[in-house]
């Protein structure tokens, strides 16, 4: 008699970087980070399925995103890390039901391979932090902060966390369609060593405080807000300063590009405010969603497949 299937789900929320400094180019070929991240309410589902006893491979699929599905999945990447790392055999079946846009800043890839490591190192019962950083990091530099325990201020290559409060926040999410607007995180980078030749070079990345409150005694100032790599992607890319100048325009207090972009964000005094604004902002190529920041990274927990009521939790 086969052991039972063990079957997990965690939500993989996206991120905005609410501050982002680069730094030099190191003799690694990454660059010295110094950056603000939150989580937010916009979130996929992992769904993780383990069959204990049964060498087999690992299966990832996206449901309604054919291109996602297969190896080359960051969520597919990490779980094959994970059984390489710790010698596992067991086929693992993945399922990402995306709802965070692809290449778009917001961390969803990372947020999602985070989600399965999350979900292996307790179905197979796994405490040791230091392996799954290890992992995490070895996946993608912003997967160790999925793998923490919320807002923090990352620093080095993004492995370096420091636990911050950040007041909570509103947002309205734009995201531009247009493939022709898409921005590798590579080319963001790139982007910013050619536009800094001939220009100062930049202060070494600084140890930041924590974000301000918003609130109609504290006004929220865009010097708060800060993103390297927004001048160099919105010089080949004007369209990304019109969104940003569109959500200003709809009320936002401050608006930046996230990430490598070309998400672009803006903050509001509160919810219905920035749920306002992303359905005026909504269409003509824009995705727009509004959202809040969350504190902590939701738990994992068991689910039970349409297709078959067993599972057990670990």
């Amino acid at each position: 008699m086969s052991a039972r299937l063990i079957r997990l789900r965690a939500r993989a929320p996206a991120k905005v970087n609410l501050v982002l400094r680069v730094g030099p180019l190191r003799p690694d070929g990454y660059h010295e980070l110094e950056t603000l991240m939150v989580l937010l309410s916009l979130a996929d589902e992992v769904r993780v399925t383990v069959r204990p006893g049964r060498p087999g491979e690992v299966r990832c699929r996206a449901p309604g995103r054919p291109e996602l599905d297969g190896p080359a999945n960051l969520a597919a990447r990490a779980a094959e890390a994970f059984r390489r790392r710790f010698g596992i055999e067991d086929g693992i079946e993945l399922e990402v039901m995306k709802r965070v846009p692809v290449t778009a800043g917001l961390g969803g890839g990372s947020s999602d391979a985070a989600a399965v490591l999350r979900a292996l190192s307790r179905a197979y019962r796994l405490r040791d932090r230091r392996a799954l950083a290890e992992l995490a990091l070895a996946v993608g530099s912003d997967v160790p902060f999925f793998l923490g325990a919320g807002a923090a201020w990352a620093r080095g290559r993004g492995e370096a966390l420091t636990p911050a409060r950040v007041e909570p926040l509103h947002l309205a999410l734009l995201y531009p369609t247009d493939p022709a607007l898409a921005i590798r995180a590579g080319d963001a980078y790139a982007w910013l060593d050619a536009w800094r030749v001939g220009r100062p070079a930049p202060p070494a990345p600084a140890r930041g405080g924590e974000l301000l409150d918003v609130s109609e005694e504290q006004a929220f100032h865009r010097a708060l807000l800060w993103n390297d790599l927004e001048a160099p992607c919105a010089e080949r890319h004007p369209e990304l300063d019109a969104l940003r100048h569109r959500l200003l325009g709809l009320g936002a207090l401050a608006a930046m590009m996230s990430g490598s972009g070309p998400t672009v964000f803006g903050i509001f005094r509160d919810g219905a405010t920035a749920r306002r604004a992303a359905r005026r902002a909504q269409g003509d190529g824009i995705v727009a969603h509004a959202v809040r920041t969350v504190q902590r990274h939701p738990g994992v927990i068991p689910w039970t497949s349409p297709r078959s009521a067993s599972y057990r939790v670990p």
